[in-house]
């Protein structure tokens, strides 16, 4: 982000309009007394809807709409100031390459996934320098594609669920929380996009140590989604059933503990969080969406990914990795049915 544009409208990129993209765009857009210009990169269906209609997000009894520029071919939306690339990890490379012409050499670029982000090593002193996870960035493509100073770390902590081309819905709390990869304290660059979040409605958080958020997220993550695939159950039902809880329990023991070897501290004790995630009521994962909807899922990041790094610690998560490999099997039954004798 160019700090000499600082007077003018900041000039965001939103790429991929589902259901935290469109939340995002929607907000974003609405923002009172201009200071945004936002763009949208995408296609078929939605973006048919967003150029007739534009957005929608219906939250907390209200129907909120926006109009924003938008086009499936990047080209024609120009260089950003900031580009949130709003996607599941497994289709990250494929967006940030068709996004390619939003960035320029001053342009922010903020990833919004869930799970472990390919990002984790880099910036972090230690034997494994800027070693690529595995599991969400194989060839190192990702790591690559972007040089260090223009990638912003961001854990989301948004609930939201698209209910048709270029619409969402979401009741919860909304949070983003921002920090430099390396670790370095807020700057100018991240105080503005934050006070532009907080006016959207959005609560931004700037913080110096992003891993230790992250981390929570990743147990978030972990001790739900997987799980939600398995049981068909929701949030309410993940964090308070009786007969899911002790599998709950379990797995969240297991990856604080893996958090802690590598140097996390974790905010909250673990009844907080299991009360926490409760709380949020009957919301379906964002798992167990794409499963219901015949979709990929997002296990690479969320599950595949913390087991290499707890092998990198040679530490063992056993309940997690039952759960994992069973989600896994959910999946793969869900894309070629078993086929039973008769």
């Amino acid at each position: 982000m160019n700090e000499a544009r600082s007077a003018e409208p900041l000039r965001i990129g939103v790429a991929g309009a589902g259901a935290i993209g469109c939340t995002l765009a929607t907000l974003l857009a609405r923002v009172e007394n201009g200071g945004t210009e936002v763009r949208v990169l995408a296609r078929g269906a939605t973006l048919r809807q967003m150029q007739v209609e534009g957005l929608t997000l219906h939250r907390r009894g209200e129907r909120l709409q926006a109009r924003v520029i938008a086009s499936d071919d990047a080209t024609q939306l120009g260089e950003q100031d900031v580009l949130f690339l709003c996607s599941k990890s497994q289709d990250l490379a494929a967006l940030l390459s068709a996004a390619r012409p939003l960035v320029g050499p001053q342009t922010l670029v903020i990833p919004l996934v869930n799970g472990v982000p390919f990002w984790f090593f880099q910036g972090q002193p230690g034997p494994w320098g800027r070693r690529a996870v595995q599991a969400v960035d194989p060839q190192g493509v990702l790591l690559n594609a972007l040089e260090p100073q223009q990638l912003l770390g961001a854990v989301t902590f948004i609930t939201a669920e698209r209910t048709g081309p270029a619409q969402a819905v979401s009741d919860n709390p909304l949070l983003i929380v921002l920090g430099e990869i390396d670790q370095r304290l807020p700057g100018p660059r991240m105080q503005r996009l934050a006070e532009v979040l907080s006016r959207a409605g959005i609560e931004a958080r700037c913080v110096p140590a992003l891993r230790d958020t992250l981390w929570t997220k990743i147990l978030a993550n972990l001790t739900s989604n997987p799980l939600s695939v398995v049981s068909g159950a929701t949030l309410d039902a993940i964090y308070g059933d009786a007969r899911l809880l002790p599998i709950v329990r379990r797995m969240l023991q297991e990856g604080l503990a893996l958090a802690a070897a590598y140097g996390a501290r974790i905010p909250f004790d673990p009844a907080s969080f299991i009360a926490e995630g409760a709380a949020m009521g009957p919301i379906r994962t964002s798992m167990l969406q794409d499963h219901l909807a015949g979709r990929p899922l997002e296990l690479a990041a969320i599950g595949d990914a913390v087991l290499e790094l707890a092998r990198l610690q040679d530490i063992a998560m056993p309940v997690t990795a039952r759960m994992i490999a069973l989600a896994h099997f959910r999946e793969e039954v869900a894309t070629h049915p078993i086929q039973l004798a008769a």
